[in-house]
């Protein structure tokens, strides 16, 4: 996976996958849904900043899935660390783009059922970035 850009795309799907991968799995069910959202993500970048996206968000979403997959004891702690907050506080700085990848990661997360721990990231994130 190559470096991750503040506020890209690459960063939002990112969050999204981190917080499917709370309850200790990331199932097919939340990577369909986040292929059928990917699609919304883009018209959203076009909208908000006036970019359109020009990747594969197929093989951005495969690749981010093989980078956390080996991660996930890092990444999935009842418990924020410290590598989790500087992670995201350095990728998702803009508060539209926050919005976002809150909002998909609810969507895509729910796909089989928000389970607690994958809420409980959730609303973590939501409060730090005063999205309730």
């Amino acid at each position: 996976m190559k470096k991750v850009e503040p506020n890209s795309i690459e960063a939002v799907i990112l969050f999204i996958l981190y917080i499917c991968l709370q309850d200790g799995k990331i199932t097919d069910k939340e990577v369909k849904e986040l292929a059928i959202t990917a699609p919304v993500l883009q018209k959203m970048y076009l909208d908000i900043f006036g970019e359109f996206i020009h990747l594969d968000l197929d093989r951005i979403i495969n690749e981010t899935f093989d980078f956390l997959l080996p991660q996930q004891e890092v990444f999935s702690n009842k418990k924020i660390t410290a590598v989790e907050q500087d992670l995201f506080c350095s990728l998702l700085t803009d508060e539209t783009t926050q919005d976002i990848a809150l909002l998909a990661s609810r969507n895509a997360a729910g796909a089989d059922g928000l389970h607690k721990f994958e809420n409980s990231k959730y609303q973590y994130w939501a409060g730090r970035w005063h999205a309730v």
